[in-house]
Order: structure tokens, then C-alpha cells, then sequence
């Protein structure tokens, strides 16, 4: 199941409008300040949480964690599928919100 971006905001306050240009700059930004331990957020099919890891389940099949995994906050929803991922590095506090 793909997780689409519909809600990110983080310390200077981005409204993302969901267009394609937007979820892109949102995955670089993501990228930049919380990168994978290998990957792109780009080509994340679906996050999990594993006890208190954020797993990124990658559209080529792989599963990767992040570069630095203390960067994961909290998580709302089912671990399986989060309705809200919170994420905190370098004076950026990001919520990624899932439908």
C-alpha cells in the first residue's frame, strides 16, 4: 500500500498544496535533512515503525532505516501503516501526515 504526503510542516512552516512539484520538494527536503541509511524518501512505498525505528519500505523491495535513527520522534496511528510520522534534526521538527 502507497502512503501519499498530504500535510508536512516543520519549525519555518511549509503549506504544502499536494501537486507533484510540491511532494518532490518535500522528498528532497526529507533527503537533505533526514536522509536514509541508503535511498531516497522519494522512492518510499510505505514507512513502518519496528519497536523505535522508522523503516522505509523502498519501491525496489529493500527496507532501510534512517541515516540517523534518533532523528525519529514518534509515530500516530498503526505501526504497519502510520497515519503520523515525527521526525526532529539540525533545528528542523518535521510531522509527515499520511491518508
Amino acid at each position: 500500500m502507497m502512503n501519499h504526503l498530504t500535510h508536512a510542516s516543520h519549525s519555518e512552516t511549509i503549506d504544502a498544496a499536494m501537486t507533484s512539484e510540491s511532494n518532490s520538494r518535500f522528498q528532497d527536503f526529507l533527503d537533505a535533512q533526514f536522509p536514509l541509511h541508503e535511498g531516497s524518501h522519494r522512492d518510499v512505498a510505505q514507512y513502518r515503525v519496528y519497536f523505535d525505528r522508522l523503516i522505509a519500505h523502498l519501491s525496489s523491495g529493500r527496507c532501510v532505516g534512517l541515516h540517523n535513527p534518533s532523528s525519529f520522534v514518534e509515530f500516530g496511528g498503526d505501526r504497519e501503516c502510520p497515519s503520523l510520522i515525527a521526525l526532529s534534526a539540525h533545528g528542523h521538527n518535521v510531522e509527515l501526515h499520511f491518508a
